[in-house]
């Protein structure tokens, strides 16, 4: 886990995951990071930041994300312009589609 050393205890814990929506053979698992969570700001790790497109070269510019969720429980973090960020869009916005809700809940009572 990351720790700066001008961070505060207690503070909160989450664990992301890292995942590719492909489900080719090729995609790799799903990784687990521990992260800090302090005064609105997310510290992560540099393997963490490197899986979502951080590069040194990046520098002060940094990596855009983009944070959706569909409540209360799926929660993402991707990079943005990607093809998981329209993944994971569409699928917040389905949340709100009462066909889609119809065909759930038909599923639900198989």
């Amino acid at each position: 886990m990351f720790r700066a050393n001008t961070l505060r205890a207690p503070l909160s814990k989450f664990t992301l995951f890292q995942s590719r929506f492909n489900s080719s053979s090729s995609s790799p698992p799903a990784l687990e990071f521990k992260v800090v969570l302090d005064n609105q700001t997310l510290y992560v790790g540099k393997p963490l930041a490197e899986a979502l497109g951080w590069t040194p070269q990046a520098g002060i510019n940094g990596v855009k994300l983009s944070l959706h969720g569909w409540d209360p429980t799926f929660f993402t973090i991707t990079r943005a312009g990607t093809d998981s960020e329209w993944l994971v869009r569409g699928t917040v916005e389905s949340s709100q589609n009462p066909n889609v809700h119809t065909v759930l809940d038909h599923l639900k009572e198989r």
